[in-house]
């Protein structure tokens, strides 16, 4: 029988993500390739790369930027970012996107005025590598030798995907682990967060789902000692209501989820871990998942009000990270997004490849707009447009409900990595509305931030940032989300560029 006990003492027995074989053709360098020797070189000639330089470790800050046009007087607060920053340290390059230390970004919007603040999280993993001047522990897709041994997943933690804020608590999401607590006023990290007791060191998405009534449902994967997912409700106020797990064959790496009103929903996709490969030398955890598609997607559907209650559906299958909302109509039909890829070509292709300083196509693994739809006690369809779509977002007021917009980055064309267009796509008529930054221009995720007295779901506005390689800079864009093809209405400039990042969140002001 499944018990917290047992799994997360199990967790911290195997030592998650120790680091196993690679099995696939593309990608590892040989260990004596020299990848910041190779992407210094590949950066002097293609400044795409600028994004993936990295920075040092020292804080970033700002006075007012200079803002283009006129920021929205009711838009004030607090936009977040995160992601992987520390790329090169004790002349160690890492060999994956997924695997620096995260870097926590604030742009503070009060007044007409934009100011930003950034600091590298200080994680117990950063701290314990910065005592002995040296990398001590494996990555996603990074091996390092002679490190100490792991006793659960939060010393690997690197907290660099995500930024939740909830409870009054800022939090730095990882997924292999524990939340982050961040310091609301300083930025500096505060240790972990405990959900419960028995809870310690458990896995936890980087991707929460809130109701409009302030409910946050989340889950966690764990592949060791054995495969499970686990779910949680937790109150307004950060409490948690119930969790509950459920045993899986293998967990797929699944990115992302969705809610309806009735239930949670996690897609498997057919990565499979190799565990008879935990053993061998040099081994990387990312490198042990076989694509086996021939199994097809699972999506775990679980009941809201009870989650021990669950059933399972089967999709084609597919890869992807992020989805966008779901619903589910009166015969319990669930509808969702999806970004839909073939396979996992991005994840083990280009988002390495460009670690030494190789752009490349995301060939099978460009993820397309989809939409999902799982009848009750049936197997679930898919219908894959041809539009590329990536880091989708909703308005928050329609999370679990049916909804009429998602928006989202795209590229000019379908197999192009990075991403450079901002797109609204209408879901009843499938047009989409979009604003094309330049070639030299890669945009990062827009978050949707409600009008305060929203009257329609598309009133309000998409921020964001995006990385300007011409001028070396990092601009903070504002778009009126029911016109974005008009061009931003404001744009606030940095005077420096960040490393690109994943995930943020707007905390408005009271």
């Amino acid at each position: 029988m499944i018990t917290r006990r047992n799994l997360l003492s199990g967790m911290a027995a195997a030592g998650l993500m120790r680091g196993l074989p690679y099995a696939g053709p593309s990608a590892v360098a040989k260990a004596q390739d020299d990848w910041a020797r190779l992407f210094k070189d590949a950066l002097a000639d293609n400044p795409l790369l600028l994004g993936w330089q990295g920075v040092g470790g020292a804080p970033l800050e700002s006075g007012a930027l200079d803002i283009t046009g006129a920021w929205p007087k009711d838009l004030s607060g607090r936009f977040f970012r995160n992601g992987p920053a520390i790329h090169e340290r004790f002349g160690q390059r890492s060999r994956h996107w997924f695997d620096a230390d995260g870097m926590i970004q604030e742009f503070r919007i009060a007044n007409g005025q934009v100011r930003h603040r950034g600091r590298v999280i200080d994680t117990p993993k950063r701290r314990q590598e910065t005592a002995a001047g040296k990398k001590l522990f494996n990555g996603f897709g990074t091996h390092v030798s002679g490190g100490p041994a792991v006793r659960g997943p939060d010393a690997l933690n690197t907290a660099n995907i995500s930024t939740l804020h909830h409870g009054d608590e800022l939090m730095a999401l990882w997924e292999a682990g524990s939340p982050t607590l961040i310091d609301a006023d300083t930025l500096a990290a505060k240790g972990f967060k405990q959900l419960l007791p028995d809870l310690k060191g458990a896995p936890f998405t980087a991707h929460p789902k809130t109701d409009p009534d302030g409910t946050l449902w989340a889950f966690g994967y764990s592949a060791l000692p054995r495969p499970i997912l686990l779910l949680y409700h937790i109150g307004p106020r950060g409490e948690v209501k119930s969790e509950a797990a459920a045993k899986v064959d293998y967990t797929g790496l699944p990115h992302d989820f969705v809610v309806t009103a009735k239930h949670v929903v996690i897609i498997l996709p057919p990565l499979v871990l190799d565990r008879d490969a935990l053993q061998e030398p040099g081994a990387i955890f990312l490198d042990a998942h076989r694509w086996q598609p021939e199994l097809g997607t699972r999506v775990l559907i679980a009941d809201k009000n009870d989650l021990s209650k669950q059933r399972w559906a089967q999709l084609p299958p597919g890869f992807f990270f992020h989805h966008g909302n779901a619903w589910e109509e009166a015969d319990g039909t669930i509808r969702l997004d999806l970004c839909w890829s073939k396979g996992p070509d991005l994840l083990f292709g280009a988002l390495r490849n460009v670690m030494r300083g190789d752009i490349t196509p995301a060939g099978n693994g460009a993820p397309h707009y989809a939409s999902v739809m799982v009848p009750p006690g049936r197997d679930g369809v898919i219908e894959m447009s041809s539009d590329v779509m990536e880091f989708t977002k909703v308005a928050p007021n329609v999370v679990g409900q049916r909804h009429d917009h998602v928006y989202g980055l795209s590229a000019a064309a379908a197999d192009t990595f990075p991403f450079n267009r901002l797109v609204k796509r209408n879901l009843a008529s499938g047009a989409t509305d979009i604003y094309g930054f330049g070639d030299h221009i890669i945009a990062e995720e827009h978050v949707f931030v409600p009008r305060p007295d929203q009257k329609a779901e598309d009133d309000g506005w998409l921020i964001g940032t995006h990385l300007d390689t011409q001028k070396a800079a990092t601009n903070l864009a504002v778009f009126d989300a029911k016109a974005i093809s008009d061009r931003p209405i404001a744009t606030a400039a940095l005077p420096y560029p960040l490393p690109l990042g994943f995930h943020g969140i707007f905390v408005a002001d009271d």
